[in-house]
């Protein structure tokens, strides 16, 4: 669109331009205003507007973009992070016609002097959230939090409305760092990052406190602030301390429960706590008014691994297809992704030439087939899942999937997964819970019918059939009264769980009773259907992949439809 024929631009830079340009809305059928910054947006322009947009500044990747469109070549991440700090009018005038790009950065960066910051920009260099892919709903929260602050910071929005805490939780790699100094650009907001570890590192328990208390007293002085503390799950939980250790870890919990509920003194920090085991970690901490919200980060699916492949990539390889790297980077986390890039452009420039798709692809871990006996094991497996699972509805089957191929890098990692869709609506009674279980327990039962025996991909980790199976079987009887007792406990996590198993024999038995009362009954359903597990597992050998209905039709001969919610079954593991 041509908007210098569709709108009138006006440009406001001052107050005084503002008396003067303001009163020509009114004769301008569409207008956009350009403002120089957003104290010139008065309650009059407010009014006169449809709407109001905050633009935020050029990140790094804008400038890498535009040096090479306007061309001035290829500038570093460095460079570009540099340029993100700088006067936009300033970086502008700089860049004139016949200067090359490395003459204007010098330039400017002899003009910096300390403190020369944009006031908009965070001290931190990276990213802006914005910017990033795979964080779900943690991104949703992010970026409403950015918006919160803004408010705040212009008078719109009381501190006592805005979110104090989050707690992000996912496996080494997943970019629970990356997260929180995002947010840190993204909120216009100084980035303090500390752990248990390093508190703890000080010495005795004094020292300890005196690191923490250390760690918030920066976080206010730097406000509005990000305080980042990873390892949170270091601090322990008072319920399972025992021992020498259960007065100090008390002591350390009750410290840091004061410090984050220093509501007045912490006005505009918000508190960041990253860790791998989020069921380790006191609940008092995330009650409401702490560290409230909690957002897990799942390892990257291959559309966002393509995405993050992009984002390291920046202007190079720009035409490229990146599906077949996103394929094949399978299981890895976004430091996988970074780390992939570096080793390919290293590669480039030793040869003194751009970088190529043929470098990327050979900066990736060899990629083994997978034996087909032990592909035929998958296959049977995760088709054991997708029959019993289409046959009791418990949930919605979406598509079952294997792996050809592993990576020679990563010790373990998925052969194959189930993707159900949970009702939207549904009772949840007894039968529903037991047909969960069902499902959960049918990969092994299928793999023992099939080869005799079951592999050890269905337990040992903590998203595994097994343990997620004991774990519903357990909270049936001890939290929703469809065991022996109609008492009720409040546990959900997996170490109470465990605790409860240990402490009380009784309810051992009834989870174990209950589970192979489950596996009984799924043995006899996939026995008298040996017919219908191995076309789905040969199926699946041949071609990878099917669809819901594709299992349906083998097992039913017809399609079925009901609508559900998502859930993911692909846990399945190879050590």
């Amino acid at each position: 669109m041509d908007f210098a024929n569709s709108f009138d631009v006006i440009s406001i830079d001052t107050v005084e331009d503002a008396a003067s340009q303001l009163g020509k809305l009114r004769y301008c059928e569409r207008a956009i205003v350009l403002l120089k910054h957003k104290d010139l947006v008065t309650d009059e322009l407010i009014a006169a507007s449809d709407v109001v947009v905050a633009i935020p500044p050029p990140t790094g990747a804008d400038f890498m973009i535009a040096a090479w469109r306007m061309g001035f070549g290829r500038i570093s991440r460095e460079d570009a992070a540099f340029l993100a700090t700088q006067d936009l009018g300033r970086v502008s005038l700089a860049f004139r016609i016949g200067r090359s790009a490395n003459a204007v950065i010098g330039r400017l960066r002899r003009l910096n002097t300390p403190g020369e910051q944009s006031a908009s920009t965070p001290e931190t260099a990276g990213p802006r959230l914005e910017e990033l892919s795979g964080y779900g709903e943690a991104m949703v929260w992010g970026m409403d939090l950015a918006q919160d602050l803004a408010d705040w910071k212009t008078g719109k929005l009381d501190w006592s409305a805005i979110d104090r805490g989050v707690l992000i939780s996912g496996q080494p790699g997943s970019g629970k760092t990356q997260f929180a100094s995002a947010l840190a650009q993204s909120c216009g907001a100084a980035f303090v990052a500390t752990s248990a570890a390093q508190w703890q590192s000080h010495g005795h328990l004094g020292d300890m406190l005196k690191a923490m208390r250390r760690s918030f007293n920066e976080a206010r002085k730097e406000s509005p602030t990000i305080l980042f503390i990873d390892e949170f799950d270091s601090i322990g939980d008072r319920a399972s301390a025992s021992g020498d250790n259960a007065s100090y870890q008390r002591q350390v919990i009750n410290a840091l429960l004061e410090c984050v509920d220093g509501a007045q003194e912490l006005e505009g920090v918000v508190v960041v706590g990253a860790t791998n085991f989020p069921e380790l970690i006191d609940p008092a901490l995330l009650r409401p008014g702490r560290l409230e919200r909690q957002f897990e980060i799942k390892m990257p699916d291959a559309v966002t691994r393509a995405d993050i492949f992009r984002f390291h990539l920046g202007i190079d390889l720009l035409d490229a297809d990146l599906g077949e790297p996103a394929k094949w980077s399978e299981g890895w986390s976004g430091a996988d992704i970074a780390k992939c890039v570096r080793s390919a452009r290293r590669v480039a420039r030793r040869g003194k030439r751009p970088l190529t798709m043929a470098d990327l692809m050979a900066a990736m871990p060899e990629r083994n087939p997978i034996p087909l006996d032990v592909l035929k094991m998958v296959a049977v497996h995760e088709a054991g899942h997708a029959i019993v699972g289409v046959m009791v509805e418990a949930d919605r089957l979406q598509s079952v999937t294997i792996s050809e191929t592993v990576s020679s890098a990563i010790r373990t990692q998925s052969l194959g997964g189930t993707l159900f869709e949970e009702r939207l609506f549904e009772r949840r009674t007894s039968t529903f819970f037991d047909n969960k279980i069902a499902v959960l327990l049918a990969g092994m039962a299928a793999e023992r019918l099939v080869f005799g025996e079951h592999t050890n991909g269905s337990g040992g980790h903590m998203e595994s059939d097994l343990v997620r199976a004991t774990e519903l079987a357990t909270m049936m009887e001890v939290k929703w009264g469809f065991g022996s007792m109609i008492s009720s406990q409040a546990a959900e996590r997996t170490g109470e769980l465990e605790r409860l198993r240990d402490v009380r024999p009784r309810l051992a038995q009834d989870v174990e009773a209950r589970l192979k009362a489950q596996y009984k009954r799924v043995e006899k359903m996939l026995s008298e259907r040996i017919g219908v597990l191995r076309k789905v597992s040969d199926a699946l050998v041949r071609q990878q992949s099917l669809t819901g209905d594709e299992v349906r039709q083998i097992v039913f001969g017809s399609h079925r439809s009901i609508k559900k919610l998502a859930i993911d079954l692909s846990n399945d593991v190879f050590n």
